[in-house]
């Protein structure tokens, strides 16, 4: 029987030290418990969790504190990349010890999944700094018999928002320059852009995910919100072949009780 490993992917939940912390008028814990609850309902149990960044709002170790609560007894891995709202040296502190990993590789049997660091220190926008490159190129050229599923903070492509690209991966040149020289790589997939983006290019599946908390209105020059999209998370199922089914999942409700 081959194996089908199924991920979920939580992204900017924007938590607060603070329990009741609000970010533009939701409470970031509520809506990220609502998603949580939900995912365990329909899609459980994963073989790992991704949290591709924003993971706090106000870079307070409380936050990531608050984050080991929700996440830390759920009984599978969780693999976490900083976003341009975290504090990288407290989730270094908090979350590398299992069940957390921080900018690891996940590997699934014929699949890895590298988590990527695009934090920026002070910019809004991300990098990927040459040890990151070289660490994906590494792993690009000493596992040519896996699929790669590679995950990062900030958006890679246009997200069709002339605001939003101004903050978007500032190199993306150079991790296009790795990606498309290897033929094993079958999607990247990442948060930051608060909004459902799903494409191809050159055969490799674009990803990203809506946000556990509020969503940004897409295709906007200036800064809007998307009032009528709740929270929201992602599944995955990682295919032997190489194939990757997916769907976003949008919270039915941001009631916490």
């Amino acid at each position: 029987m081959t194996d089908v490993y199924r991920l979920l992917q939580f992204t900017d939940p924007h938590l607060y030290a603070e329990r009741g912390g609000e970010m533009r008028g939701v409470r970031t814990l509520e809506t990220l418990l609502a998603t949580m609850r939900q995912a365990r309902q329909r899609h459980w149990p994963p073989d790992a969790i991704l949290v591709t960044g924003d993971i706090a709002q106000d870079e307070s170790q409380g936050a990531y504190q608050l984050f080991r609560e929700c996440f830390g007894a759920l009984g599978v891995p969780i693999h976490c990349l900083p976003g341009n709202h975290d504090a990288p040296e407290f989730m270094q502190e908090l979350l590398t010890q299992a069940p957390f990993g921080y900018c690891e590789t996940l590997t699934l049997g014929d699949w890895c999944v590298p988590m990527l660091d695009s934090h920026t220190p002070g910019d809004a926008g991300g990098r990927l700094g040459q040890d990151q490159l070289d660490r994906l190129a590494d792993l690009l050229n000493h596992s040519a018999g896996k699929h790669f599923l590679i995950c990062l903070h900030h958006h890679p492509v246009s997200s069709g928002s002339r605001w939003l690209d101004t903050v978007a991966l500032r190199n993306a040149a150079d991790l296009w320059d790795i990606v498309e020289q290897h033929d094993h790589v079958r999607g990247l997939l990442w948060g930051h852009v608060h909004q459902e983006y799903d494409d191809r290019r050159n055969g490799v599946l674009l990803l990203a995910t809506p946000s556990t908390c509020r969503q940004f209105k897409p295709n906007m020059i200036k800064f809007a919100l998307d009032e009528d999209r709740p929270p929201a998370y992602r599944w995955l199922e990682l295919y032997p072949d190489g194939n990757i089914i997916t769907e976003v999942a949008w919270c039915d409700t941001q009631d916490p009780d």
